[in-house]
């Protein structure tokens, strides 16, 4: 029964090895034709890092601040705290 089963485990691990030892073509290389068509020059992105749409103009400083102040006054910024105080 052993020699059996190692025989035929044998054989899948053969079998296994030589599907994916199958001769494959590199890449192809881009002219350079490809290569300036496909350039990308500065432009504005569309899409901002978190996958959202990106502001074109962003918060000011007193934007930001008024921001800060109503979270500290509604408690926002306290609950926060707590909640990613973490094991401290």
């Amino acid at each position: 029964m052993k020699t059996s089963l190692l025989l035929v485990s044998g054989m899948l691990c053969v079998g296994s090895w030589q599907a994916s030892a199958q001769e494959t073509d590199p890449p192809a290389q881009p002219t350079n034709a490809e290569l300036v068509n496909n350039a990308q020059g500065s432009s504005t992105a569309t899409n901002s890092m978190s996958g959202g749409p990106a502001a074109l103009q962003g918060k000011t400083r007193a934007d930001v601040y008024q921001d800060l102040v109503r979270s500290q006054q509604s408690g926002e910024a306290a609950r926060l705290q707590e909640l990613y105080k973490g094991g401290q």
